[in-house]
């Protein structure tokens, strides 16, 4: 049981690794332009304020998105969700890119 735990996390993981090392590069695998751009058309408070409104459906679509096996399913799924809640998911992923970023040591030549 512990053990297909750890399995399951270890692979939501390294596919969140993935996600966001691709995210870095600019290629965005969850999410299309148009999710990005009718987002980022809204107010961070009012994002911030809505995904504190629905933070339950919110964790239910991430758990849905990482047990979906592809990339399409994982895509086709978001598209499904209403919008207020895919613009809270791109929200969080571009702040979570952020925090990557900004984390990161600037390299010494």
């Amino acid at each position: 049981m512990m053990e297909n735990f750890m399995d399951e996390n270890l692979k939501v993981t390294m596919l969140l690794d993935y996600i966001i090392s691709q995210g870095l590069k600019g290629n965005h695998l969850l999410f299309n332009n148009e999710q990005i751009r009718k987002t980022f058309e809204k107010r961070g408070e009012e994002l911030t304020d809505l995904g504190s409104q629905r933070v339950q459906e919110v964790r239910n679509a991430l758990r849905e998105i990482f047990s979906l096996p592809g990339m399409d399913e994982k895509r086709d799924f978001i598209s499904q969700l209403p919008e207020e809640i895919q613009s809270v998911l791109v929200f969080l992923y571009f702040q979570i890119l952020e925090k990557n970023i900004l984390s990161q040591k600037p390299r010494l030549h």
